[in-house]
């Protein structure tokens, strides 16, 4: 009985997390997502490519943010949404207005509403996102895909994988909309 009890707890407990996932994907069905005018340059790192690769990755990072850094933008407003397997508020687009590179103000993008800093984590700002893929490359990720603004040079896109046979580590992040203040 024990046993027939933990096995049906864990079918409904599948059931709704497969509900909730579909859910949370929200947008509609026929909805193409938006166009992007700007250029991507991305990257890849799969488990069996990290080794002989990430030394590349790591001197792209560090290209594209001394790109970031020339351009002397201490004061910008950013869009940026987290995708992960997280609570409602950690999941929604939050703009960040973001003074001496330290984040000024933090809101939801869809209300205006503030976001409480619980909800936004450490790679909150251009700076902290390069330094939070400097971190997972010291992980040697199972997966990494990076795409820089090519004016800016700031990560458009980052989605890391960090244990290939690991449920649910992905993180992806997607940054736009920079404009400097």
């Amino acid at each position: 009985n024990y046993l027939k009890g933990l096995i049906k707890y864990a079918c409904i407990l599948f059931t709704c997390s497969i509900i909730f996932s579909m859910s949370a994907c929200g947008g509609k069905k026929d909805e193409e997502p938006a166009k992007t005018v700007e250029k991507e340059v991305a990257k890849t790192v799969t488990p069996e490519s990290t080794k002989a690769t990430s030394s590349d990755i790591t001197s792209e990072v560090q290209r594209n943010r001394e790109k970031w850094l020339a351009h002397g933008i201490s004061d910008y407003e950013i869009e940026m949404q987290k995708i992960c397997y997280c609570v409602p508020e950690v999941v929604r687009m939050m703009v960040f207005e973001v003074k001496d590179d330290k984040v000024e103000t933090v809101r939801y993008a869809d209300t205006g509403d503030e976001v409480d800093p619980q909800h936004y984590g450490d790679f909150n700002t251009i700076e902290g996102m390069f330094s939070f893929v400097e971190q997972a490359l010291e992980k040697n990720p199972a997966d990494l895909s990076i795409a820089y603004d090519e004016k800016y040079g700031y990560i458009k896109e980052l989605s890391v994988d960090f244990k290939e046979n690991i449920a649910d580590d992905e993180i992806s992040i997607i940054a736009s909309n920079m404009r400097p203040r």
